[in-house]
This record gives structure tokens, sequence and C-alpha cells, in this order.
């Protein structure tokens, strides 16, 4: 989940609303969002005793949606003189179709993103394509947050790697979410004597073991495409250059790596053996709104999904006993033994939105710690705000031991792609929905050829 942001993640004017990722992101089907008052009304100078209207544009993500409702309704209790418009899409490309048409348009004042600040081009990446959030700042659409009090609400090193741009902070990233792992069962893990694996030839034997005792081993919602690359982050961030995927991605750009060298081979080739072997038959026409119902009724061991779904997954079945571990991507236990992730909902202000004033009264209220306790609890996500108790068992004992250190991104945030780059590399992935049995190329190899020479015909000329 991860999601399912690439991600993460970033195309019909006046759309309103819409994804993660979720990584991803990680949209998981929802209620539609609140949209109150008219664009009229907002953008006209409020007559005397009219409210002044507040435009918010998310996604659908039906336990954030929620949540952010009820801030909605405590923002408009405690100012009474404004009332918010929640507005809400269909996740992924709907999504950043309405972001483009309403920012250019200003026609919203509080935007959220797919993941923070992401994918702004280097010196050694000529030609890479400028992301909308930085085309935006630069045309000044996007207001400066730097001197904001409630910016200090949140952790500093949170805000300056995924909220800051050239020294100034224009984004708060709401909450971090790890998405290369799997959850498991562990009642079904207990009565086969499994234990969690921690290199890549455990992972393999449980999943036989799993196979041999007639339990399907793994599902993934592989209609919606983009969940499949959720366990692909684990391999690419410990494989690929030694377990350095900037180093990699930096290596690409330069020619000194390649989409189809032994690393980024190895990564094709493992994922490909799980879809072969090991997850569930038709997972091509499972979709992600379905997928948790196989996993919280028993019918799989093993779900691939971002940590932001264990709400969902609990919600599903109350009584099941679940854990999460990160993919053993390689023989060296040490250097599995953390989670990738993403920073997920980041918000911006509109600069020359109708209500600049009521975004940023908005943002401060949204930031007061019992506000941002009760939406970060709602969404599943890893706090960024420092001294925030999640009361989440799943949080403090499934997954702190993998989250020492620096927080760890994953490839789609990373990977600076190439303008016009081909289809099996769009989108900062790698696509194993290509790879047989549901696409057309039957070996990782095959797969990885395509993409190095897409990589190579999208190079500036």
């Amino acid at each position: 989940m991860v999601k399912k942001l690439s991600a993460v993640l970033l195309s019909s004017v006046l759309l309103l609303g819409l994804t993660a990722c979720g990584g991803g992101n990680n949209g998981n089907g929802a209620s539609g969002g609140a949209t109150n008052g008219s664009s009229k009304e907002a953008t006209e100078k409020p007559a005397s005793g009219e409210k002044k209207v507040v435009k918010i544009l998310h996604w659908k993500q039906e336990n954030i949606n929620k949540a952010i409702q009820e801030i909605n309704k405590k923002f408009e209790e405690k100012y009474p003189e404004y009332k918010v418009e929640y507005t809400t899409t269909g996740p992924d490309d709907e999504f950043k179709q309405a972001q483009r048409a309403r920012i250019t348009a200003g026609d919203v004042d509080v935007l959220a993103d797919l993941s923070g600040m992401r994918l702004s081009p280097k010196d050694w990446t000529p030609g890479a394509k400028v992301p909308d959030w930085q085309q935006w700042i630069d045309s000044g659409l996007i207001a400066d947050l730097s001197d904001q009090a409630f910016v200090k609400n949140y952790n500093a090193n949170d805000i300056a790697k995924a909220g800051t741009y050239n020294g100034k902070v224009y984004a708060v990233p709401t909450g971090k979410v790890a998405m290369s792992g799997f959850f498991y069962n562990k009642e079904i893990f207990e009565q086969n004597g499994l234990s969690v694996p921690t290199t890549w030839t455990e992972f393999i034997k449980v999943l036989d073991t799993l196979k041999d005792k007639n339990i399907t081993p793994i599902v993934v919602a592989g209609k919606d495409v983009w969940p499949l690359k959720l366990p692909v982050f684990g391999l690419q961030a410990k494989i690929l250059g030694g377990g350095d995927q900037n180093k990699w991605i930096e290596g690409v750009w330069k020619g000194d790596a390649a989409y189809n060298d032994a690393e980024a081979v190895e990564v094709l080739d493992k994922m490909k053996t799980l879809q072969d072997k090991y997850i569930i038959d038709g997972f091509m026409g499972i979709d992600y709104a379905t997928a948790p119902s196989f996993f919280a009724t028993g019918k799989v061991a093993l779900i691939a999904d971002g940590t932001w779904d264990a709400p969902t997954i609990a919600t599903a079945n109350p009584d099941l006993k679940f854990g999460y571990f990160p993919i053993p991507a390689t023989e060296d236990a040490a250097k599995n033994n953390s989670l990738v992730g993403k920073y997920d909902v980041t918000w911006y202000a509109a600069e020359k939105g109708p209500n600049k004033e009521g975004a940023l009264k908005w943002l401060e209220f949204f930031s007061e710690p019992d506000n941002y306790t009760a939406y970060v609890k709602a969404a599943g996500f890893l706090p960024t705000q420092d001294n925030v108790q999640t009361d989440s068992e799943f949080i403090d004992k499934e997954l702190s031991p993998y989250l020492g250190g620096d927080f760890e991104l994953a490839y789609e945030i990373l990977m600076i792609n190439r303008v016009n780059v081909g289809e099996h590399l769009a989108a900062e992935g790698v696509h194993t929905e290509y790879l047989a049995p549901g696409g057309e190329f039957k070996t990782a190899k095959e797969l990885a050829d395509v993409q190095q020479k897409e990589w190579e015909a999208a190079a500036p000329k």
C-alpha cells in the first residue's frame, strides 16, 4: 500500500478531486466527498453575513475522508465565518487532472498531493521532466509557508525532505507509510510451523510450504496495476546499486547502469517468480477494494499491500491476528531488515486561490496536535509530528522494528524520469504487469531489454 507516493505520482479541465498509494498510492474505494457551496460564491467577495468558503481538493479514501470531514466540522464550529467545500475525486489520473485544472484556474485553496515533494531534476538529469508541484511553485501558484507557526508542529527532518524547495517550505507532509512488505496471517503461520522469513531463500521456502499445504500464499490487486509495484519497491531498494538506489539511478542517467543489467533483471525475475508460482490465480482481475477480503477471510496467507491498509484489514475481520514484514529481497538478513516507503497526503496552500487566508487558517487548525492525532490514527500513518501517540499495536509492535534510522524512500519517489519515456517505464515504475502470465513478456530479460531501449530512445537530443 504501495501502492498500493510512487506512489506516490501527477492529466480534463474542471474535473474535481485524487490518489497514493500508494503509493503510493493507495485508493481503496470510498464515499464521495462533501461538496458545499458553489464556485461562484467562493470566487466572489462574500457579501456581509455570507460565509467565506475554503475549497479543499483531495482524493477518495474512505478512512481519511471521514477524518477530514470531522476536522472540517470542528473547524466550522470554531470559525463560524467559514464554510469548507471539501471535494474528492477518484484516484490517480483523475485526481492529477483535477489538481492541474483547479490550481491553474485559481479554483482551490488547499490541495493534497500523493506524496511529499519529489522528482525534482538534478544537474545530472538533462531534459528531465519537471514535476507539477515544482512548476506551480515556480509559477507563483503555491503559497510560501516558511513563516507559518504551524509548520513547527512537524518534524523538521520530514519538512526538509518532503516539504522544502529552494530553502523555503511550501508543503506539509501529513504522514508516512511503508509499502514494501506483506501482511501475514499469524494463525496460518503458527499452525504450519512458519516464522517470518529474513532472506529470499527462507521466503521461498515459506511460500513452498504454504503451497504444499494447499494454502494460497499471496494475493495482490493486479487489476489496479499499481499494487504490483509494492513488493518491487523492496526488491529495488535492496538490490539496485548493491542496496543504494540513488547510486543506481544516477548511474542509469550517466550510462554507468542500465535497465537490463544484472541487478535490474534480478528485480524483475524475482517478482516474476512470485507472479508465476505464488500469487493467487487470476490476480490481474482482482481490484484493490476486493483484495483485502481474501486476506481477512483466511483465503490466502499474505497480501502485498501498504501499511496504510491495516485499518481496512482490521475492520474487515476484527478477530484476525496479523503482522507485517518487509520482502526479504536478498540473502543478507541485515540488509533486508527495513521497510521502504513514502510520504503520503501532503497539503499545499494556493497562493492565488479564492481564499488564501482561509487556507492558512484551515492548515493551522488541522495541525493542532489534537486534530492531527485524530487524523493520523484514522489514516494509519506513521506520524510526521513528534510525540504523537498512535495507540496502534500494529505500528508500535509490528512496524517499529523495521523503521530504525533514516526513513528509506521508495524507487518511485527517487527515480527522475525522462520526458516521453515509453510505456514500460512510464510513471517511475518497472511495470511487472507486462510479465507473463498477465503480460506479453515471457522472461524478465525480454522486458528489461525493451525498457532499456525505451530509456535510450527518450534521451535528450
